[in-house]
């Protein structure tokens, strides 16, 4: 799973995405609890491509999750 590097620029930091799968394993919690949270509305996910099924979420939005948090 990538990890955020400090020494890479924040504009570059907004270009990763991330599976629910890493998404959950990240923040510790149930794959079925992300989904939820996207469900919710408590955090944006996007389709990368017009077609297919790939979800993903930005690392912008997990940035967000954490500042709406706090």
């Amino acid at each position: 799973m990538p990890k955020t590097d400090p020494s890479v620029p924040f504009e570059l930091d907004r270009l990763r995405a991330y599976s629910f799968a890493e998404v959950a394993d990240r923040l510790g919690v149930s794959l079925k609890t992300v989904r939820r949270m996207v469900d919710s509305g408590d955090l944006k996910a996007f389709r990368p491509h017009t077609s297919g099924r790939t979800i993903r979420i930005s690392e912008t939005a997990l940035r967000n999750l954490f500042d709406a948090t706090n």
